[in-house]
């Protein structure tokens, strides 16, 4: 029913047009995103912060999150470039995009940073990380959960062309909100990849991705390849600051206030 209900909300606002309501469609969307879900858990009672996965977690987990945001960001841009050979980008979709995302006045930053970074970053986190990944973890096995969200994740954006990349960045995503028991460092993750992809849409209008790291059309192997070791070892450290925030508090584990 949620779910349905924040299809319904998202749907509306984009079916207002750019020429409707311009970035400011951006920050609507995002902002009516977790309505639904916030209103069943008041009907419901529920404990908000606990359903939705708000919890402070170690400054050390948040580090390591912005490792991985990186990582991800160059992994998600070959993933990208590849899906692109099979399933190309259409262009005049992309020049849609670019233009609701090219930021031209201090209000176009505000909007823009507002909705497709910040927002985004924290309430579809609390939404499919939170509430859906929470309430399916509770019913099945989390591995069931963690792909089960992330499918749904892929096909709420309502991008066929984006869609792998969306579901690898969801299980990335999952696995951290389950380990963690907190949406935060997924929020930092999804947030960093966002803002990444403005600012290259800003000063690269000819293209979206990562164009420093380039190689033939590809991401530069040796660029992929510590980026697919950064990622490993920073979910390795991620996993290690977790548990280790599981046990007693000390001077490298307390939680940021």
């Amino acid at each position: 029913m949620v779910l349905v209900l924040t299809f319904i909300a998202f749907a509306s606002v984009s079916l207002l047009g750019e020429s409707a309501l311009g970035k400011v469609q951006i920050l609507l969307g995002e902002a009516f995103v977790l309505i639904p879900a916030l209103l069943y858990s008041r009907w419901r009672r529920f404990p908000l912060l606990q359903l939705f996965r708000v919890r402070r977690v170690g400054w050390r987990v948040m580090v390591a999150s912005v490792f991985i945001a990186l990582a991800m960001t160059i992994i998600a841009d070959e993933a990208d470039r590849l899906m692109n050979l099979i399933l190309p980008f259409p262009e005049t979709l992309a020049r849609m995009l670019s233009e609701v995302l090219i930021a031209r006045t201090w209000l176009d930053w505000l909007l823009i940073v507002t909705g497709a970074v910040l927002l985004a970053g924290m309430f579809e986190e609390m939404l499919f990380r939170g509430f859906l990944q929470n309430a399916f973890e509770q019913e099945t096995d989390v591995t069931v959960a963690i792909l089960l969200t992330s499918l749904l994740f892929g096909f709420i954006h309502l991008n066929p062309w984006w869609i792998v990349q969306i579901i690898l960045l969801g299980v990335i995503l999952g696995v951290m909100a389950w380990k963690s028991n907190s949406i935060l460092p997924g929020a930092v993750v999804h947030a960093i990849n966002n803002g990444i992809s403005v600012v290259m849409i800003n000063t690269n209008r000819d293209s979206h991705g990562l164009d420093m790291l380039e190689w033939h059309g590809h991401i530069h192997p040796v660029a992929l390849t510590l980026a697919l070791a950064v990622l490993v070892v920073g979910m390795r450290f991620f996993y290690r600051f977790c548990e280790e925030e599981s046990e007693l508090p000390t001077f490298f584990n307390l939680p940021l206030r």
